[in-house]
């Protein structure tokens, strides 16, 4: 009897060893689907750069050319036609920037990124409840004619700048025929005349188009501002 007894321990022991064992491999169906697919997927980053173009409303013309250039430097340049009175867009250049949903120029929210393109927001950064058009969308092209643009125009050791105002960085202009004539040679001309201490800025308006030509140093292109005509000479001496 005792040794029966000794002879069945081994397989008692075996059964308790299979009942509290689990292969590894092995998990429980609801373990397996506890984490939502969509959950582990990594959202998609969103690609801000680009051409930007929309006839947005207007309330006294039939409607504001919208066209906005976000560039991969992290500069934009915005041009606003108002149909049937402006001869040439109001252009706008700086710097842009996004937080969240928000694209920043120069430091203020402007549009928010939305399912069809860009969403202009009003004066305090938040959405504009609206039934009318409120998006610029995404094209291949529009082109770059010329604009109006305000800032601060500098002459000094040969070197001709444009500061746009809002924009943190000078651009090169370009001259007519090495300064022998033309708009950018009566910028020159006026400067000369209002300037009594060089390098000092001259605030300006101008008609101008963004063109690309020959580095100043070393090989390669970097762009320019052609100045097409000196609109006025700002009476108050500082960007509006």
């Amino acid at each position: 009897m005792f040794m029966k007894t000794i002879h069945a321990l081994p397989v008692i022991l075996l059964l308790f060893a299979s009942c509290g064992t689990e292969h590894p491999e092995e998990k429980h169906p609801e373990e397996q689907h506890s984490v939502p697919a969509d959950v582990i997927k990594p959202k998609a980053a969103i690609v801000w750069t680009g051409l930007y173009s929309e006839t947005l409303p207007c309330a006294d013309c039939p409607g504001i050319l919208t066209q906005l250039e976000l560039r991969a430097d992290s500069t934009f340049v915005l041009r606003e036609k108002y149909l049937e009175r402006d001869s040439v867009p109001n252009g706008r250049m700086g710097q842009w920037r996004t937080k969240g949903m928000k694209l920043f120029l120069n430091g203020k929210a402007e549009w928010t990124m939305g399912p069809k393109g860009l969403e202009r927001l009003d004066i305090h950064g938040g959405p504009i409840d609206t039934p009318l058009p409120n998006t610029i969308h995404r094209v291949k092209t529009f082109g770059s004619g010329p604009m109006l643009l305000t800032g601060a125009y500098v002459y000094y050791a040969d070197s001709h700048s444009f500061k746009p105002c809002g924009s943190a960085y000078a651009i090169p202009v370009a001259m007519d025929v090495a300064g022998e004539k033309g708009a950018g040679l009566e910028l020159e001309r006026t400067y000369h005349k209002k300037v009594k201490s060089p390098p000092a800025p001259l605030y300006v308006q101008v008609t101008a188009t963004m063109r690309v030509g020959p580095a100043m140093e070393g090989d390669g292109q970097d762009e320019y501002i052609h100045i097409d005509k000196l609109e006025k000479v700002l009476v108050k001496q500082e960007c509006p």
